[in-house]
């Protein structure tokens, strides 16, 4: 028998059929899914179906890495804008600051996301001091606004941002964090703790997934998808009870990718896999 399910979004119920159409229903067929405040996801514009795919997930939230609000981003999702980097032509970046003043002036983002990956030369590939002289055109669109999202949290790039914005009073709301190491819930619990004791800010995990950078196909992977699936039911749950950890968002790469690919939580054909359904159903905290 088909199980008619029905979206709480937030803690704020809103049913997309009339009560009389829901009082048909048999009780033990209506499956009540409420959104974790926490639990978003990062998909590109790019990526087949992405709209669809940020609501199937059941996300509270969404970024793109871009600074684009497209008219395709569900309505019940709170999408968050992106800086990604710096271009030669900073009249490029200011045209892209305008834009989220705008969105935020007509009330439809609440956070602004820094740049992506700076220490990495296949990303952002930022200098300490550009990022530092873009930082204050960032603060003026006068948003909640997360820290560059380095590929290494803790490492001199990283740090020697933090403590030159603090020298300067640069201001930065969260921390954001990208994570691709092993299974261990514990572990990935650790560094957290070491991230917010080195910072003393909340944290967003804007990315996150185990990840074998040996491997070159799933097959070969030492992540299997099930101890991948372990690891999730294992950590989604701790990061709800970790107050200074205010966001987090699954990375998911395609199923054939060798390093990621048992992390997937879609299919070639756009289907949840085992780990995206248990993703998707997952409630946590709602409240």
């Amino acid at each position: 028998m088909k199980t008619q399910i029905i979206y709480l979004f937030l803690t704020v119920t809103i049913f997309s059929c009339s009560k009389t159409e829901t009082e048909q229903l048999p009780e033990d067929e209506i499956v009540y899914i409420q959104k974790n405040p926490k639990k978003g996801f990062c998909v590109t514009s790019n990526n087949a179906l992405w709209y669809n795919k940020i609501e199937d997930l059941n996300s509270s939230w969404h970024y793109s890495w871009n600074y684009e609000m497209l008219p395709q981003e569900p309505d019940s999702i709170d999408f968050v804008p992106m800086i990604w980097g710096a271009w030669s032509d900073t009249s490029k970046v200011l045209l892209k600051l305008d834009y989220i003043k705008n969105l935020k002036d007509e009330g439809k983002v609440k956070y602004m996301l820094g740049f992506n990956e700076p220490d990495k030369a296949d990303q952002a590939n930022m200098s300490l001091e550009t990022a530092i002289a873009y930082w204050p055109k960032l603060e003026k669109v006068g948003l909640p606004l997360g820290s560059p999202a380095c590929s290494n949290p803790t490492g001199d790039w990283m740090q020697s941002f933090m403590e030159e914005a603090e020298n300067r009073n640069f201001r930065i709301d969260f921390v954001c964090v990208h994570w691709y190491g092993g299974i261990s819930a514990g572990g990935f619990l650790d560094k957290l703790q070491e991230i917010h004791n080195l910072y003393n800010k909340p944290i967003w995990i804007t990315e996150f997934a185990p990840a074998d950078w040996s491997a070159t196909s799933p097959a070969n992977s030492k992540h299997t998808k099930a101890e991948i699936l372990t690891f999730m039911k294992e950590v989604l749950p701790a990061l709800d009870n970790v107050d200074y950890v205010k966001r987090y968002a699954w990375f998911s790469a395609d199923i054939t990718h060798g390093p990621l690919g048992n992390a997937a939580l879609f299919d070639g054909a756009n289907k949840f896999t085992t780990l995206g359904e248990f993703y998707s159903t997952f409630e946590g905290k709602t409240e």
